[in-house]
């Protein structure tokens, strides 16, 4: 069971983001696009919480079990933080322009708050992980710890030579995209599964946690 935590955004803001793929798309990257209805903002990802990798303490433990744990700890991280809004500015890449791999839309608004509000999901996570598991994998709590992004990931370049990626890089550097006008009010997080399949990973929200 592969599980992350995020934030959903508006269906707006994704007709908005829909108009914007038609600009990226006639540049005829190599870049597979995230799906529209697909599209959200990343706060954790936990990875297989089934996997052998987490040597459980408490072999009596199953998947429903450690989704309550970590509804928990949500709850807990949510806690004293109120609703707030963001909205979305310009384009960019990770790692850098020069070699691209990610293509991700920025964000601007209330951004102090989602940095604490990733902080303390995070922290959460991380107490849990450490207390259920006799063995948590490195890359998990390195993931979970560190520095926070705020970004919408667009899409992912594939299979693009050196020069190939260079270029992307130099004509995203130069793109101008207008801001879009939508706003999303944030006043949840949502629990989703990531289910892998040969078409690509699908996603099934398995609870919601409110802002308090």
């Amino acid at each position: 069971m592969r599980v992350f935590l995020a934030i959903d955004i508006t269906d707006q803001a994704k007709k908005e983001i829909e108009k914007l793929y038609k600009v990226l798309k006639r540049k005829h990257w190599p870049v597979k696009w995230e799906e529209p209805e697909k599209i959200h903002l990343t706060l954790a990802f936990l990875a297989n919480i089934n996997n052998s990798e987490f040597r459980v303490q408490n072999s009596e433990l199953n998947s429903e079990s450690k989704i309550k744990l970590i509804k928990k700890a949500v709850k807990e991280a949510c806690e004293n933080i109120s609703p707030f809004e963001i909205s979305f500015k310009g384009l960019g890449c990770f790692p850098d322009y020069d070699q691209p791999r990610v293509i991700w839309l920025g964000l601007k608004g209330d951004l102090k708050s989602l940095a604490k509000l990733q902080k303390n999901v995070c922290a959460e996570i991380i107490k849990i992980a450490e207390s259920l598991y006799d063995c948590t994998p490195k890359r998990i709590l390195m993931g979970l710890r560190r520095s926070f992004s705020a970004h919408i990931t667009l899409g992912r370049i594939k299979k693009a030579r050196f020069r190939e990626k260079r270029e992307i890089g130099r004509q995203l550097k130069k793109l101008r995209i207008c801001d879009l006008q939508s706003k999303t009010l944030i006043d949840r997080v949502v629990i989703y599964e990531s289910k892998l399949s040969r078409l690509g990973s699908r996603y099934r929200k398995l609870e919601e946690i409110s802002l308090k």
